[in-house]
């Protein structure tokens, strides 16, 4: 077997062009040489077969590895944690030399597709084994890389970008009409799906595994046991979170100096303060903390911020709201980002993001960390209170209502009525009723999911069909459904479309900025440990996060971590979108992008807007916002 690289055309081929960075090409047919333009790598085996591997990176990022041996070849895009111990089972001294590409290969070669589950790190992986005639197309545990793929008649394409993917002359730029409806009234319903009709995404913690032909997509990593079931921590086992979070930052800081993306918060402080004491172990420069002020007084976290950076010891940058997302304020710099990024925007507070960055990078940051993923780990779901009720566990339900009552800035009596009826008996009416009577239900929802449709969505009338038809599709019931709704509601922070999204988002945010975002709350190792602590456990002390509360109050006693509830800047984002959004919105003069796919009504959905903004209904912000990120994205497409 051979593996030529594309720097050298092949012998009787044209020359070889770098004009699709970031795609990697598997041709599963026909001759990949008539194709070696688009080819990164072509593998030629024993028995004069061919297939052609590729992926580039994008723009000026650094190349992903590739490495070959026997009837095998492997690209490898991102970096691997565990480097060593990798090296210690594969019998061999490691070579620092050693790429993680070969790394990967060795382990393939060694454990099969077994060798996915040892793999630690954040990465997107091709493998072709061309004995086998099988291809593995992983990505990363948690989804901090993304990998994309879309289908020709002879090939199979994939990509840490869709827009390079699109520039593929054979892939279809068609909008996934349907889907883009169902998103617009905030239903997110299919993991593999994007925005476009031919882009397909490997989900998080999965491998595309093609063999003679036929594709499967399977999760190949997983913090539960293969049956579900959750193997809890005993608390005598909790000193393992302060060990695998040292070991997160730690993972965090190798790429070069960093900054931090420090709020008031639990789970920014907690980066922090752990990354300030490792680069101070290892001998690295300090973290550079970066902080955004916002003008809301509900939302002003300033004195926190300074004071945390201050008795770390940091240099800190603090920047202005409005200074972030100026000149023309957050919703036109919103819509101007989700324009330019390969999918509508998720996360409308990211230009300001995207400035303190940028200020970091400025500062000679190579990599900067957040604390997302705190709220997703460290957090016991309200929906906790359905399994309470369903064992009659009054204590339990009692100590969940008061440790979140401490925790959140509402009412005693808000938790009360959000635990007692949203989160827990109507779920457990739900459930009783599709278990009693599956089909009287099945026909209520098929006639719910007809009238839920509102009015301004999907006028054309293939459109519609198709959303009442994804509505009636009702989700069988899954082991997590069988082990309670803590359970149901834990998976879906592995599982759900728009945690998948918003990491891509993160990625592609910090690669136009040329540095890492980095998440160490999103470790992989650490998701497996804070996947099996117990609820009560969580809730360590009576409020939520608990595990990071009584290290951070020792730290800086004077702040009040120990009851610190959580601030949101709610209010403050209702009373922007209520008023720009809608000004900008007729400015746009309406949703003529959305309209000219059939997409919505523009004349009814106006109308609604201007109620919703007549009646200065907070919640419904979100609405406007939505639709005018989603339009600011299609017009340069149409």
């Amino acid at each position: 077997m051979s593996l030529f690289p594309t720097s050298a055309p092949l012998v009787g081929d044209p020359e070889i062009r770098r004009e699709l960075p970031g795609v990697w090409l598997a041709s599963l047919g026909g001759d990949p040489r008539a194709e070696a333009q688009h080819a990164g790598w072509t593998i030629v085996t024993s028995d004069g077969r061919s297939r052609a591997l590729s992926l580039l990176a994008a723009g000026e990022q650094a190349q992903p590895s590739a490495a070959q041996a026997r009837s095998c070849g492997v690209i490898f895009d991102g970096v691997l944690y565990n480097r060593a111990e990798l090296g210690r089972e594969l019998e061999r001294t490691l070579d620092e030399a050693e790429s993680d590409a070969s790394l990967a290969l060795r382990s393939y070669l060694r454990w099969g597709e077994d060798a996915l589950r040892k793999m630690k790190g954040h990465f997107a992986l091709l493998l072709w084994d061309s004995e086998s005639d099988l291809s593995l197309c992983a990505r990363d545990p948690v989804g901090i890389y993304p990998l994309f793929y879309a289908e020709t008649t002879r090939e199979l394409l994939l990509s840490t970008s869709i827009e390079a993917l699109l520039r593929h002359p054979r892939v279809s730029r068609a909008f996934n009409r349907p889907a883009i409806a169902d998103q617009l009234r905030f239903r997110f319903a299919d993991l593999h799906e994007t925005v476009y009709e031919s882009v397909k995404r490997v989900p998080p913690g999965h491998v595309l595994r093609v063999a003679h032909g036929q594709k499967q997509v399977y999760r190949y990593w997983d913090p539960a046991s293969p049956n579900g079931r959750v193997n809890w921590l005993r608390e005598d086992e909790l000193d393992q979170f302060d060990q695998l979070l040292d070991q997160a930052v730690t993972r965090c800081l190798q790429f070069g100096p960093a900054g931090i993306f420090l709020s008031g918060g639990l789970d920014s402080v907690t980066v922090a303060a752990v990354s300030a004491e490792k680069c101070r172990d290892q001998g690295l420069p300090d973290p550079l903390a970066l902080s955004l002020v916002f003008p809301h007084p509900e939302a002003n976290e300033e004195s926190v911020q300074r004071s945390v950076a201050e008795g770390l010891g940091l240099q800190q940058v603090v920047i202005p709201f409005e200074e972030a997302v100026a000149p023309a304020g957050l919703v036109s710099a919103a819509l101007e980002m989700s324009s330019r990024f390969s999918m509508p925007l998720m996360n409308t507070w990211l230009p300001a993001y995207h400035h303190l960055g940028e200020a970091g990078r400025q500062r000679g940051c190579r990599t900067i960390l957040t604390g997302t993923g705190g709220d997703e780990w460290l957090t016991v779901t309200p929906f906790l209170a359905a399994d309470l009720l369903r064992r009659a566990d009054v204590v339990g339900f009692y100590q969940l209502w008061r440790s979140m009552h401490q925790s959140v800035r509402r009412s005693p009596a808000a938790v009360f009525r959000l635990l007692l009826w949203k989160c827990g008996l109507k779920p457990l009416l739900i459930q009783a009723l599709r278990q009693a009577a599956p089909e009287p239900l099945l026909r209520a929802r098929r006639s719910r999911s007809a009238r839920r449709v509102p009015a301004w969505l999907a006028p054309d009338a293939a459109v519609r069909r198709e959303l009442i038809c994804r509505g009636e599709q009702a989700a069988p019931e899954s082991e997590s459904d069988k082990a309670g709704f803590y359970i149901q509601e834990m998976r879906s922070a592995l599982d759900h479309p728009l945690v998948s999204w918003e990491l891509e988002e993160s990625f592609e945010n910090a690669r136009s900025m040329g540095v890492r975002m980095l998440h160490p709350f999103w470790d992989s190792d650490l998701v497996d440990l804070l996947y099996r602590i117990p609820p009560l456990l969580l809730n360590k002390g009576g409020r939520s996060k608990g595990l990071v509360r009584e290290s951070l109050a020792r730290r800086f006693p004077d702040l009040g971590f120990e009851r610190q509830k959580k601030v949101e800047a709610t209010a403050f984002f209702w009373s922007v979108i209520l008023t720009k959004g809608a000004q900008t919105w007729h400015e746009l003069g309406g949703p003529r992008a959305l309209a000219k796919l059939g997409l919505v009504d523009p004349q009814i959905l106006t109308a609604e807007i201007d109620e919703i903004v007549a009646k200065n209904c907070g919640p419904e912000a979100y609405r406007i916002i939505h639709v005018l990120t989603y339009e600011a994205w299609l017009r340069p497409r149409l």
